[in-house]
C-alpha cells in the first residue's frame, strides 16, 4: 500500500529518492507511465491488473482499443537502485515538466509524481476533501 505526501528533489540523472515504505513495495521493480497530469508508478502486479481491467473494459465496449494502446505503450519498467532511488525516464519527465522539485504522493495502489508547483495549485484548487462519509 502506498500512502503519504513526500516532497523530493530529483537528482541530475532524474532519479527519485523513495521513502522507505515505497522502497519495500517497489523493491522488485515498478512500472511508470504518464497518468493524467503526473507520472504514475505501479508495482508489476498492479500494472498488470490495470491493463487487465482496461482490456476487459475494451471487450465490454466501455473503453476503446486506443485507450488500452495509449496506456500500455506508455508503461515502462523501472527499477529501484541500491540507494532506494527510482530512475524516472527522461522522455516522461520532459512531457510532464518534472525538473527538480517534485511531490511523491501515495494513492493506495499507485504512486504519483507531481511537479511541486502543480501539486500545490491542485491542492489549493481542491481544498479540503470530504472523505468522512467514506470512513
Amino acid at each position: 500500500m502506498l500512502t503519504g505526501e513526500h516532497t523530493r528533489s530529483l537528482d541530475d540523472k532524474g532519479r527519485l529518492s523513495l521513502p522507505p515504505a515505497f522502497r519495500s513495495v517497489l523493491a522488485e521493480g515498478a512500472y511508470v507511465a504518464i497518468y493524467k497530469q503526473c507520472l504514475g508508478i505501479w508495482t508489476a502486479e498492479e500494472a498488470r491488473s490495470a491493463l487487465e481491467r482496461l482490456e476487459a473494459a475494451v471487450r465490454a465496449g466501455e473503453a476503446t482499443g486506443d485507450e488500452l494502446r495509449a496506456f500500455s505503450s506508455s508503461l515502462e519498467p523501472a527499477t529501484v537502485d541500491a540507494q532506494g532511488r527510482l530512475n524516472l525516464p527522461s522522455s516522461k519527465r520532459e512531457v510532464l515538466g518534472l525538473d527538480k522539485n517534485v511531490v511523491l504522493v501515495g494513492v493506495f495502489n499507485r504512486g504519483e509524481v507531481w511537479d511541486a508547483e502543480q501539486w500545490q495549485s491542485l491542492q489549493a484548487e481542491l481544498g479540503e476533501a470530504d472523505v468522512d462519509r467514506w470512513l
